[in-house]
């Protein structure tokens, strides 16, 4: 999300693109298919899929993904930043795996900045109070902690490795940054079953470490056995329980999707997928190590598979799980 302090990172092509990408995306929603799609205004850019941490319900963590394990090459980052630096306003730097297990986070954070693209990353927070001088050097615009539990019991429970009073180090090292230096701190609560009860007490911890934005997030199950996950308040849960303990999304899945229009999303080694529900990249649609994300966008394999989503999206099996 782009605040006012960040209209450095606006220009009249970035306005004119997104613009452009409006145009598409309502046209495609009517069946009137591009025959060239624009640049995207936002993208994820994935460091590495190494985490260090074995959460519940997710993939990298659990080494269940089926592609290699890696790290991103800065030669493939900086032509990508370069070939789209007139038309990228933002880049989040995270995909799967822990951004800050990339010792050269702070590198890609700094070319962003320097071709004027407002920059971002998640962290789970486990290593945030050991890097906070690469905070303070690259100046990131945002950075989201996940914080899904305030005590041991609660946060290990689907933070399976770590320990929350680590998370508690680093919010209170970024408290502590000149505001020059501090990013905007958004904190990120996944709502579970066993940690509905502390949604309260979030507000004393917003105020205790200068956090600017607290964000309630509903979680993301895959299987019948972690629907015990789900809690117990329905505003929380994107899901809803049907016979025989199954359970399916609560919205109805329409024939559209704004994030394959207006983003992409680059894996650590190039390869660009269509979302951030593709983790496996099932669906490679080129790479940017070799190709132009022009190329890529408009080649006929990204076209069908745009022209898919948009007429009939339930076929496409990482739509099945997604609330876009």
């Amino acid at each position: 999300m782009l605040r006012l302090k960040n209209i450095k990172y606006i220009s009249l092509s970035k306005i004119w693109n997104i613009f452009r990408l409006r145009k598409v995306y309502s046209k495609a929603k009517h069946g009137k298919f591009a025959i060239e799609v624009p640049p995207p205004s936002f993208a994820n850019y994935e460091p590495t899929n190494i985490c260090n941490l074995a959460c519940e319900m997710c993939p990298s963590g659990k080494g269940l993904l089926k592609r290699p394990r890696g790290i991103a090459d800065m030669g493939i980052y900086r032509k990508f930043i370069t070939e789209n630096r007139r038309t990228l306003t933002n880049i989040m730097l995270h995909f799967q795996g822990e951004p800050l297990m990339f010792q050269q986070l702070g590198e890609m954070i700094s070319y962003a900045r320097q071709n004027r693209i407002h920059t971002m990353f998640s962290t789970n927070g486990q290593l945030l109070a050991q890097n906070i001088d690469l905070i303070r050097h690259a100046r990131p615009d945002h950075i989201i902690v996940s914080l899904d539990g305030l005590t041991d019991e609660t946060y290990t429970k689907y933070r399976v490795g770590g320990k929350v009073q680590n998370v508690f180090d680093g919010l209170e090292k970024l408290s502590q940054l000149p505001a020059k230096e501090r990013p905007y701190i958004e904190l990120q609560f996944l709502v579970f079953s066993h940690n509905e009860h502390e949604i309260p007490k979030l507000k004393d911890l917003k105020k205790k470490y200068s956090i600017d934005k607290i964000t309630l997030k509903s979680a993301q199950i895959y299987e019948i056995s972690q629907v015990e996950f789900l809690p117990e308040n329905q505003k929380f849960s994107r899901y809803a329980v049907v016979e025989n303990g199954n359970f399916k999304l609560k919205k109805e899945l329409k024939n559209q999707c704004k994030r394959l229009i207006f983003g992409t999303v680059v894996c650590f080694d190039g390869r660009v997928v269509p979302c951030c529900f593709d983790k496996d990249a099932d669906h490679e649609l080129g790479n940017i190590a070799s190709q132009s994300l022009h190329e890529i966008r408009n080649s006929k394999k990204y076209i069908d598979f745009v022209t898919k989503v948009f007429s009939n999206r339930n076929e496409i099996s990482i739509c099945n799980n997604c609330t876009e």
